[in-house]
């Protein structure tokens, strides 16, 4: 969902960063340099997650089922086709604040955990996960019914009944959303895994080079 896609950006880089802060921080204690390779590292890694996880993902349901994929907040994400360029430039707007999400997240987890406050990067990521969470049960049942915005907001003559349910599997809908949240999943928990692996091993490395560096000569 739109209210879910946009803050992921946000929430997995804060959260790359809450997993390496070990590492990140004795590289950046180490370092010549304010921003460190590794600065860069993990800012590539939360960025190419946003632009090659979440936005793809987000952008089929959206093109898809367009009414869902936002809980009916808009009629103007059913109406991209020859409606203006204000309609049609919603889908690119979509995926750039996805991508600008990811890269204000990393900056400022990285910020934080760099001056001495860090223990707000783990509430803010998990507070913002809640934030979403009442959004979206606040809009309930929108996110349980596949259909047209006028459907669900009884306009025009078209009334919600005639909505599916979305284990009806209408219009391929369960199949896909089941397929994008398995790549989803996987894509997360490989970063996940492979920051844990490389933060072990980087603060390991620091730990032994810094016992090399003051044995005396």
């Amino acid at each position: 969902m739109v209210q879910i896609d946009i803050p992921a950006g946000f929430v997995i880089s804060m959260l790359a960063i809450d997993l390496g802060r070990k590492a990140l921080k004795k590289d950046y204690q180490n370092s010549q340099s304010e921003k460190s390779t590794l600065y860069y590292r993990y800012l590539f890694r939360s960025v190419l997650f946003a632009g090659m996880v979440i936005a793809p993902a987000g952008i089929y349901l959206l093109a898809g089922w367009p009414g869902w994929e936002q809980i009916y907040w808009s009629k103007r994400f059913e109406e991209v086709m020859h409606t203006g360029w204000a309609n049609a430039l919603l889908p690119a707007l979509f995926v750039i604040f996805i991508v600008l999400a990811a890269y204000g997240g990393h900056v400022l987890g990285y910020r934080w955990l760099t001056s001495g406050k860090e223990k707000y990067i783990r509430p803010t990521w998990i507070g913002l996960l809640v934030i979403v969470g009442i959004i979206v049960l606040y809009n309930y049942p929108s996110f349980l019914l596949v259909g047209t915005y006028d459907q669900y907001h009884n306009l025009n003559g078209q009334v919600r009944d005639a909505m599916s349910s979305v284990f009806l599997n209408p219009h391929g809908f369960s199949v896909g959303w089941v397929c994008v949240m398995i790549y989803f999943v996987l894509a997360l928990g490989y970063l996940c895994l492979k920051i844990l692996r490389e933060s072990k091993a980087g603060i390991v490395r620091i730990h032994c080079d810094s016992k090399i560096n003051n044995v005396p000569g």
